[in-house]
């Protein structure tokens, strides 16, 4: 019951992100409406009810994990961004119609980037590693694999049914 919730309440809130995305896919990077912020909080909270439950989370234990969850989803999702911006401007450079920034220095904003993004996986795993056990940690990576991996597949279905230059809303 709890498995086909999830589902449903993933997938209502991914279609309205999808749904929501294509409207301004033509518009400068940071014009997006607000409904992506609220798609994105809806999927983290539902990812954090799941999580907990997977992992068995002791009451005393869930909102210390929760925490680093947070910021490990908020890195993540961070990462994401600052990379795509900063492939957008690379493509930008290299078909000539740039910001006049050389390709050599976005190709070290990118390496300075993803060493960054390193970095912070590293210290937020390691408190992973204290505050849960080996089964919970495992527990908890094959969870984020397992949701990422049916994140992308809704994605790429709402893709497929929605055909080339429409979204499923349209049809």
């Amino acid at each position: 019951m709890m498995k086909n919730a999830t589902r449903l309440l993933t997938t209502t809130f991914l279609m309205a992100a999808l749904g929501a995305g294509s409207s301004y896919a033509d518009q400068p990077p940071g014009n997006e409406p607000s409904d992506r912020d609220a798609v994105r909080a809806a999927i983290n909270e539902i990812k954090q009810k799941k999580v907990v439950d997977v992992l068995e989370l002791e009451e005393e234990a869930e909102e210390t994990f929760l925490g680093v969850y947070n910021r490990w989803e908020e890195v993540r999702w961070r990462y994401r961004e600052r990379r795509a911006a900063l492939m957008e401007e690379l493509h930008l450079a290299l078909t000539g119609r740039g910001t006049g920034r050389a390709v050599p220095e976005i190709l070290d904003d990118i390496d300075d980037v993803d060493a960054e993004n390193r970095g912070s996986e590293e210290r937020l795993r390691a408190e992973f590693r204290s505050l849960l056990s080996d089964e919970q940690y495992a527990k908890l990576l094959l969870f984020e694999h397992n949701f990422n991996l049916k994140l992308r597949r809704l994605v790429q279905e709402r893709q497929r049914k929605a055909g080339p230059g429409g979204t499923a809303r349209e049809r």
